[in-house]
């Protein structure tokens, strides 16, 4: 039986280890989530600056509009809401797509694509009715699908456009459906269903990616900016075809 006699030399050695691991290990954790930090960054201004840019359109023209708050104001929130969300998703998606394999990256095309499509197919179908909600749904729906999860082949792609196609078209005719059975109650309940599904795409790439985490570069301030001016571009254009889009005789008279 052989015992060792450690003495105050190798005890401080020790604990100088444990001393510099500990904030290694913190240095590293934060690395790890650099991309969810940016993502959340991404959202929050995106939203501040469609919100901003809403609002003075609302007081600079939209007021004087006959019925605009009672018509439009609940939807320009929800534009808001769905904008900033798909964008946190394709952010996401496009940090992490070199580190996809197919069956990922289907996955990825296929939730961003139908969350997309449903939520402007709903919002456009119920100020616009049913054939403006699912052409407006499905174009971007079928581009913000494709897009994202072209990375991973023409597979991934095919991924996406069925996804957004199905999902602009369903999103349209199930508020066109409920225009007279609590609409204003549902659509809370569908977009904060629709944001649980894009956080669980965001748990599901940051798990099954875990092996490259530590080799996903920060993205720059151009690229955030880029993302966050796409994301706008996307909320003034649902407002503008909501607005000025054509409506359908069962909307009209409203």
């Amino acid at each position: 039986m052989k015992i060792r006699i450690v003495d105050d030399d190798e005890k401080e050695e020790d604990d100088g280890k444990k001393d510099v691991s500990e904030p290694e290990s913190k240095k590293n954790a934060e690395k790890r989530l650099q991309v969810e930090k940016q993502m959340v960054k991404v959202g929050i201004f995106a939203a501040v600056i469609i919100a901003a840019a809403m609002a003075m359109l609302y007081l600079g023209y939209f007021k004087f509009m006959q019925n605009f708050d009672a018509k439009y104001g609940l939807y320009m929130i929800y534009t808001v809401i769905s904008a900033a969300v798909i964008g946190m998703g394709a952010w996401h998606i496009k940090s992490y797509r070199h580190t996809f394999d197919c069956s990922l990256g289907m996955m990825a095309g296929m939730t961003i694509g139908m969350m997309a499509g449903f939520l402007l197919g709903a919002i456009i179908g119920a100020t616009n009715g049913m054939f403006m909600g699912s052409v407006y749904g499905m174009i971007t729906g079928m581009f913000i699908g494709a897009w994202c999860a072209r990375c991973c082949g023409i597979m991934s792609i095919m991924e996406g456009l069925m996804a957004g196609l199905m999902g602009g078209i369903m999103g349209a005719m199930t508020t066109v459906m409920m225009l007279n059975d609590n609409l204003v109650i549902f659509m809370p309940i569908l977009i904060g269903s629709i944001i649980v599904i894009m956080a669980g795409m965001s748990v599901m790439i940051y798990k099954e990616s875990s092996e490259y985490r530590d080799g996903i570069k920060k993205k720059d301030k151009y690229e955030m900016f880029s993302y966050v001016s796409l994301i706008f571009v996307l909320a003034m254009l649902t407002m503008f075809v909501m607005l000025y889009g054509p409506k359908s005789v069962l909307l009209a008279a409203y």
